[in-house]
């Protein structure tokens, strides 16, 4: 169906469509605020910042001036390609609705892999930079500053171009299984530190469990650094 087809098949309420000239011109409602309101929609419906343009309504369309505001919205699961549909309607004392085409015509650059990269790669600056992402191809939890990926590790492989949201990134980790380890505690005012063996894996602000190289006591303990891990006393 044809945008104007579409426009004109799906209108509700009364007085919507009427001869040209029965009224005057300032109890239409404008062409100009319906197409506003669907781009708006389509805006804050999308997952970042974007370009985006609404078919105008078939110019031979009359509908009643709203004598509310106009009220438009994008069904979520709608915005995933580079052409939708919102809805735009009138909540007045004549109260309508249609459909209008809209088309996403541009996106935020998003954080890109630079070259092909290997799983478990902690990314360096030289992994990563911005690009372009075609119109509606925005991914869910898209980063726009390379600086947030720097650092973090990679859980999947990654081509070169593909976009890294942060579902494909964690912290990375800083303290392996038989690692010795800084082992940290504070009482009060007295701080103890003794040598110990980590039993795994741990990224910044895991607990694991660590081993007391002088007692040889299972403890559990937040990791800190690379280096280090503190007990949390009760």
């Amino acid at each position: 169906m044809t945008s104007n087809g579409l426009c004109m098949g799906v209108l509700l309420g009364a007085g919507l469509l009427a001869a040209s000239g029965a009224r005057s011109a300032t109890e239409w409602q404008s062409h100009a605020a319906i197409r506003e309101a669907a781009e708006a929609a389509a805006r804050q419906a999308l997952p970042g910042p974007a370009g985006v343009v609404a078919d105008s309504p078939d110019p031979r369309l009359r509908l009643a001036n709203c004598t509310q505001p106009l009220v438009a919205s994008v069904p979520a699961n709608r915005v995933r390609s580079a052409r939708f549909t919102a809805e735009v309607r009138c909540e007045g004392r004549q109260p309508w609705r249609l459909y209008l085409p809209v088309r996403v015509t541009s996106t935020r650059p998003v954080v890109v892999a630079s070259r092909a990269l290997a799983r478990d790669t902690v990314l360096a600056p030289g992994d990563v930079r911005l690009a372009e992402s075609a119109p509606g191809s925005l991914p869910a939890g898209a980063l726009h500053d390379p600086s947030l990926a720097v650092g973090r590790r990679l859980l999947r492989p990654a081509d070169e171009g593909q976009a890294l949201p942060v579902s494909l990134l964690t912290a990375p980790t800083l303290v392996r299984r038989g690692q010795e380890v800084s082992v940290e505690a504070q009482a009060g005012g007295l701080q103890v530190r003794m040598a110990g063996v980590a039993q795994g894996d741990g990224a910044l602000g895991d607990i694991i469990e660590v081993e007391n190289g002088a007692s040889g006591r299972i403890v559990q303990a937040v990791v800190r650094s690379a280096k280090s891990v503190e007990v949390l006393l009760r």
